[in-house]
């Protein structure tokens, strides 16, 4: 019984610390959202805000994914969404696409997103 509880109780901790995000201070802003061009490079995610912090992810196809978080006296979204609710991607730059919008100055950076963000990736 001793075994089956310090297993599960490992298997907790290693499960949350999977999903920790590092904190990115304000004057690492421009290095957060860096423009990537690796083919196996799927994008930053936003995925919402709670009272403290905007959360995101960068994907790549092969290879572990990014989780960061932004203080929100560091970094101010136009449209905050309830966190874990939402996976929104975010542009680097603004795309030619129609429906686009400004989601976030970001240090020197502009971010974008799409107006209705179900429409797709």
């Amino acid at each position: 019984m001793k075994t089956l509880l310090s297993t599960l109780i490992l298997s907790l901790i290693l499960a949350g610390c999977a999903t920790e995000f590092t904190e990115i201070g304000k004057s690492d802003l421009d290095q957060a959202f860096i423009l990537n061009s690796s083919p196996t490079f799927q994008g930053y995610f936003y995925l919402g805000s709670d009272s403290s912090y905007h959360y995101f992810t960068g994907k790549w196809k092969y290879g572990p994914v990014e989780r960061f978080k932004i203080n929100k006296k560091d970094m101010a979204v136009l449209k905050e969404e309830p966190f874990n609710q939402v996976e929104i991607r975010i542009y680097e730059f603004k795309p030619k696409d129609n429906g686009m919008e400004l989601f976030s100055k970001a240090g020197n950076i502009e971010l974008y997103r799409r107006t209705n963000p179900s429409e797709g990736l």
